[in-house]
Formats: C-alpha cells, structure tokens, sequence
C-alpha cells in the first residue's frame, strides 16, 4: 500500500517534484536538481549573520550607561547640599559631564587662601571618586580663582603668579583627593590652574561663583580617544 500511495503521489507531482526525488534516490543533493534558471534558491542565500557591535554602537551604550551612572552621582550631591546653594552644579557635554563645585562663602570648599580641603570639600571629593573608581572613565581637573579680593576670609586672592599658583595647587589638591579616593593616576589626563581668566561670570570677574574647582569626566569612546588626546595637547599649548 505505501508504494502505491507513493506511486499515485509522483505521478499526480509535478515535473520539479519528480526530479527532486529522482536526485534524492540517486544520492544528489536535493537543492541541485530543483534549481531553475533565474531563481533564488534557499542554498544560494547564507545565513544572516548580525555583526559583531561597532564602534558606534559600542560608544552610543558606554554613553548611556555614563549618562545614567553620572544622574545618580548628581542625586547624591544635591543631596548634600542645601537648598538654593548652587554649590555643586552640572553640566552635560556631548561626551561626557563637568561637575563644578563653587567654593563660596557660606559653605566653602576650601580653607580661605589655601588648598585645604573643608569637611564639605572633602565630602564631595570623595563622593566624585567612589562613582568613579569603579569605572574606566578619564578625568581632568581644573582650579580657578576670582578676580580681587576672596569673600571667603579677610585675606586677598593673590594676584599674577600667585593667584595662578593657587589654583593649580588646588587643581592638585582635587586629584591627589580623588586618587586617594580610588581614582587610579592613569585615568587623569589633565590637571591645570586657569587663575582667574575663565570665570563662569564674565561680566563679574570678582564674584565669588568663579572660585571654584571643575572635574570633567568622561567615558573612554573608541572614536574619540585620539581626537580627545589631540584636543588636549592643542588645548595645552595655547594655555599662557
């Protein structure tokens, strides 16, 4: 009975059908004798194969991920802070973030005229780290000062090499703070003092919201780290 059924089936099949099973009684493959002139066959087209993550796609999730890491670092400072301070504020760059932390009268980040570290200071220093010693991100950190007298204590910002001293110790002091707090040396790449020539308020050179230390920290992106690297060594050659 199964011979006849499969004698009735191949002679009611068509040509393509017959041929098909001819070839696969002889030992050919199958896929051979059904080809026709002109058609796709299935073992013609390979496997769609997903390619490995570029470099795009690997930058646009580091980015996210840091995005996300660098909103919660922001919760936990805000936090610390009272309301309508302004002392710690943030700002989101294409690849990556600038925390500022002003150093002002009420609540200062430093001894007046020194490079000491408040309790406060302290506090936001070591909360910065620990976000980012478990991470692979770079850092630079850069100390300004305002222009004329420091509303932080009777004494006064120190002018020309001074005041450029003061700050690129207090640039020093942020990284040596945050290496300590398991920041490893080979993820800072830029430490410099800018004294008072770039202060937040251009048109108050002497308000005390241009005293402040910035740490910029980014992701390492695959397809910017050499522009990165270029972008610092022009930017430190037209630093005075």
């Amino acid at each position: 009975m199964m011979a006849l059924f499969l004698v009735l089936w191949l002679v009611s099949s068509d040509q393509e059908t017959r041929e098909a099973v001819q070839a696969y009684f002889r030992g050919e493959k199958v896929g051979a004798a059904m080809k026709r002139p002109g058609a796709v066959h299935e073992s013609d087209t390979k496997p769609f194969k997903p390619k490995p993550d570029d470099r795009a796609s690997r930058d646009l999730v580091a980015l996210e991920k840091f995005n996300r890491d660098m909103e919660r670092l922001r919760d936990q400072l805000n936090n610390s802070s009272e309301a309508g301070e302004d002392l710690i504020r943030f700002e989101f760059l294409a690849d990556g973030v600038r925390i500022v932390a002003i150093d002002r009268s009420k609540k200062p980040f430093f001894s007046p005229g020194t490079a000491d570290f408040t309790d406060f200071g302290q506090f936001v220093m070591n909360t910065i780290a620990w976000e980012v010693e478990r991470h692979p991100y770079m850092v630079e950190v850069e100390g300004h000062t305002q222009k004329g007298s420091d509303s932080s204590g009777d004494q006064k910002v120190a002018e020309g090499d001074q005041a450029w001293d003061l700050s690129t110790r207090r640039a020093m002091a942020a990284r040596k703070a945050l290496q300590g707090g398991g920041v490893d040396e080979t993820q800072f790449w830029r430490v410099a003092g800018y004294a008072d020539r770039e202060p937040l308020d251009k048109g108050n050179p002497t308000a005390e919201e241009n005293r402040r230390i910035s740490v910029v920290i980014r992701p390492k992106l695959d397809d910017n780290i050499d522009q990165l690297k270029e972008t610092f060594r022009n930017s430190n050659n037209n630093n005075p």
